[in-house]
Formats: C-alpha cells, sequence, structure tokens
C-alpha cells in the first residue's frame, strides 16, 4: 500500500468528520460526536498546512484547502447546534 501527502490528508479529513458526528465511527459502527477531538484535527491540519506551505503540488493545496475549510464549516455548524440544544437542558 501506497501512502502518499493526499492520503494523509484525507485520513485526518475522515478523522475530523468521525469526530464531527457526520459519519459512523469505523471500529464501532456508530455516531461518536466529540467536538474537543474535531478542533484538534482541524487545528493539526492547519499547522500541517503552514508547514508545507509551497511544497505541495496544485491538487495537494487545493485538498488541503478544500478539507480545512469543510471541516471548519461543519465544526461551526454543529458547535451552534450544540449550544442551541444543549444535551442537559433544565427544565
Amino acid at each position: 500500500m501506497k501512502i502518499d501527502f493526499s492520503g494523509i490528508i484525507q485520513m485526518f479529513q475522515m478523522e475530523g468528520f468521525v469526530a464531527l458526528g457526520k459519519i459512523k465511527h469505523p471500529a464501532s459502527d456508530s455516531i461518536e460526536k466529540n467536538l474537543d477531538h474535531a478542533s484538534f484535527v482541524i487545528d493539526l491540519l492547519t499547522i500541517l498546512e503552514e508547514k508545507t506551505r509551497g511544497n505541495l503540488t496544485d491538487a495537494e493545496q487545493r485538498l488541503m484547502q478544500y478539507s480545512l475549510q469543510d471541516l471548519k464549516l461543519n465544526y461551526v455548524a454543529e458547535s451552534d447546534s450544540a449550544i442551541s440544544s444543549p444535551s442537559n437542558p433544565t427544565t
């Protein structure tokens, strides 16, 4: 199995979407939302983008930008929904 940079980006993107509860966790086959971990993955990809700037192919750069944008937008949406509908409402 050949590993390339695009595969690394996609691996982190998938991990982010699992943490956002957008796709099932592959090991447990269930939705497991963890916004702290999603934020960590976004930060990790951001650092990776900064450190590889100028060294990526055009396709790798587009994939990195798209992945980060997609994760950030979904993170904001999930954060907003967590605020507007808390899991333990007080009555």
